[in-house]
């Protein structure tokens, strides 16, 4: 792979300068960053492992992030600020209804549809997804670099929720909104957990039908909550 970088031909990365590659090697080492990070988690992955994977220079790290913490929290915010815009144009869209299973359904729908439409765009997104599901387990102190940029979703999706079931109190609201992202993680880790349990009947891949799943799930269990209100 890193022969493949380092090409030393003319119009190669290797022979360009060092402005015209800045952008290719910053998207590079994101890429491999966020796969790194997928595959093995933010404190397991070093510098060292990064570029080198990436096929460039240790100090790029540095010299184009600063820091691998800020790595980490690009690679984090240069998908979450598309896939935000996503549910909240669907949010948007959701129609107030007297069935409130089917209001609650379609709020559940608006935050996990764009998770599975990204995820069929490329194996980046699905790298990042199963980043996604790693984090919302851990209480790493990573997690307060991104924070900024999930809480304001946060906040319009319970927001929706407690119109929907106002009689919820704060812990059962935040709860419905921690479990519906939790749960919903869970169905994009990929883990190979349905594969084993099942001797390979089922696989962790099939995202479209363990989605369908788990909307009900959400759904079902956020009324139970509220008192079965419909």
């Amino acid at each position: 792979m890193a022969n493949q970088i380092q090409l030393d031909r003319k119009g190669s990365i290797g022979n360009r300068s060092k402005a015209d590659k800045r952008p290719e090697a910053k998207e590079r080492l994101m890429d491999v960053a966020e796969a790194l990070f997928a595959n093995h988690g933010f404190h397991s992955v070093s510098v060292r492992d990064i570029t080198q994977v990436a096929g460039t220079r240790l100090a790029d790290i540095n010299e184009l992030f600063g820091s691998k913490d800020i790595l980490f929290r690009e690679v984090i915010i240069r998908r979450a600020s598309l896939i935000n815009a996503d549910r909240l144009q669907l949010l948007s869209s959701v129609s107030v209804s007297d069935n409130k299973e089917i209001e609650l359904y379609s709020v559940v729908h608006a935050f996990g549809d764009p998770f599975l439409r990204r995820s069929a765009e490329s194996e980046g997104w699905r790298n990042y997804l199963r980043l996604l599901s790693q984090l919302i387990n851990t209480r790493s102190v990573v997690l307060l670099l991104i924070a900024e940029y999930f809480n304001p979703i946060a906040e319009a999706f319970t927001k929706r929720i407690a119109e929907i079931l106002p009689h919820l109190n704060e812990r059962q609201l935040l709860n419905a909104y921690q479990f519906m992202l939790t749960a919903m993680l869970s169905v994009f880790s990929d883990n190979h957990r349905i594969d084993i349990l099942s001797q390979n009947r089922l696989h962790s891949s099939d995202f479209t039908e363990h989605y369908e799943d788990v909307k009900y799930f959400i759904v079902g269990g956020m009324l139970k909550m509220g008192g079965d209100v419909r």
